[in-house]
């Protein structure tokens, strides 16, 4: 289609659609920021009611914070415990194979000392 502006084509819905998008969201902005400054309250109501949204967000997010905290040194204490657990039961293993190490190096020692003081 020709205009005064150049040739428009429609057949491309991407730009049309792009453009249309956008145009709402910019409305949409708009909008939302004149019913805000023509709103029947007084503009000290209207930041009361603000800084109490943003105290309430706040408080709700230093919630979040400390149960995260919470958690973290949960799984910290966990992890730690199970650190020790392994390390104790590791240590009883090394202890028992020592032992038995042990014990089959002294009955090897024996048994060559009997054959040796047989042998001569």
């Amino acid at each position: 289609m020709k205009t005064k502006y150049g040739n428009v084509d429609f057949t491309n819905r991407s730009e049309h659609t792009d453009g249309l998008i956008t145009g709402l969201l910019l409305g949409l902005a708009i909008g939302a920021c004149g019913a805000i400054l023509f709103a029947p309250k007084s503009g000290k109501a209207i930041r009361e009611k603000i800084k109490d949204a943003v105290g309430k967000k706040a408080s709700d997010l230093d919630n979040q914070w400390e149960n995260a905290k919470d958690k973290a040194a949960d799984a910290a204490s966990n992890a730690k415990d199970a650190v020790e657990s392994a390390s104790t039961k590791a240590e009883s293993k090394l202890n028992q194979f020592a032992d038995k190490a042990e014990n089959e190096v002294t009955d090897g020692v024996e048994t060559v000392i009997d054959k040796f003081q047989k042998r001569y």
